[in-house]
């Protein structure tokens, strides 16, 4: 039933994954508060809903705009249930703003894929990504993705090569200069630096290994059979999906060394795990696995807020 459901992009279909986006947000506000409600704790959660909102919405804009999907729901269906999986995700908002940074430069990364204004969403890419560093040092990883782009979309030239660098440095420098005027420099240097932890101790605990576990395993799961169909089929998308999946491999790199671990995290890694998700029910042809796929999925969003 919910695979048929969402089979199809509608605006009742929108409205459903808002309002069980909302439902996560309400319970993990619940289950992991921690401190007094107060007027300002209700404006900040109110803001974070907001954000949330605004990924969602750019998330379903990335995904039609560049076909990264066919015509359906999946994609931010998925999304909100990998949230609901890692609930930690939803009260983070640096966490949140960066995720929404680096979507703002995805959208520009995957038009690539057509020729107008190439060098142009090269720079704007970069620059998204040079903010989201000022922000959170690790994302700086991400520009690999520009070159990967470059790659598979045969955009290759010297200038191409260079564009990426300069507008990656352009808010950096811009950060920098107005901190150094201000005599406060020494906030620049605080902020860009890379602080990590490899401490894995946390997974252990059923509420995260669970749903870590079973989002590992129906990864792999996927993309090999996925992969393997695309690859059959000579057209644009196979490019798209081969990005996509260097993409899910740098932000691996992003997340294993993020400094904070409680699983909020690998918020980070929601937008292509959605998007590859979608893509292996779209060439399942047994509408009973597909149903079977979802609910699974759901049903260890209830576990989690049992556990």
């Amino acid at each position: 039933m919910i695979a048929n459901f969402f089979n199809k992009t509608k605006p009742i279909n929108t409205l459903f994954i808002i309002g069980l986006l909302f439902f996560i947000y309400i319970f993990s506000i619940a289950f992991h508060l921690s401190e007094e409600i107060t007027f300002g704790f209700v404006v900040k959660k109110v803001g974070i809903f907001s954000l949330l909102l605004i990924v969602i919405f750019t998330i379903n804009f990335i995904v039609r705009k560049n076909n990264l999907t066919k015509d359906n729901s999946y994609a931010i269906l998925l999304f909100v249930i990998l949230i609901g999986m890692f609930p930690y995700s939803t009260l983070d908002f640096e966490l949140l703003l960066v995720n929404l940074i680096l979507l703002l430069a995805y959208r520009r990364i995957y038009s690539l894929r057509t020729s107008k204004e190439t060098q142009k969403k090269i720079f704007d890419s970069a620059f998204w990504i040079g903010i989201a560093t000022i922000i959170s040092p690790w994302s700086s990883l991400t520009i690999l993705l520009i070159y990967g782009a470059i790659y598979v979309f045969d955009k290759v030239t010297w200038r191409n090569s260079i564009i990426p660098l300069v507008g990656f440095c352009t808010p950096i420098i811009i950060y920098a200069a107005y901190l150094y005027a201000l005599n406060d420099f020494d906030i620049f240097v605080e902020n860009l630096t890379y602080t990590f932890s490899f401490s894995f101790g946390v997974f252990n605990s059923a509420i995260l290994l669970i749903p870590l576990a079973l989002v590992s395993s129906l990864l792999i799961w996927s993309i090999f059979p996925t992969t393997f169909k695309i690859r059959t089929v000579n057209n644009e998308f196979k490019h798209s999906w081969y990005l996509l999946v260097f993409h899910f491999v740098i932000l691996l790199f992003v997340v294993l060394p993020w400094p904070v671990k409680n699983g909020g995290e690998f918020l980070l890694l929601f937008f292509p795990i959605a998007v590859i998700f979608t893509n292996y029910l779209q060439i399942i042809e047994e509408k009973w696995f597909k149903e079977v796929f979802l609910y699974t999925l759901l049903a260890v969003i209830l576990a989690v807020f049992i556990l």
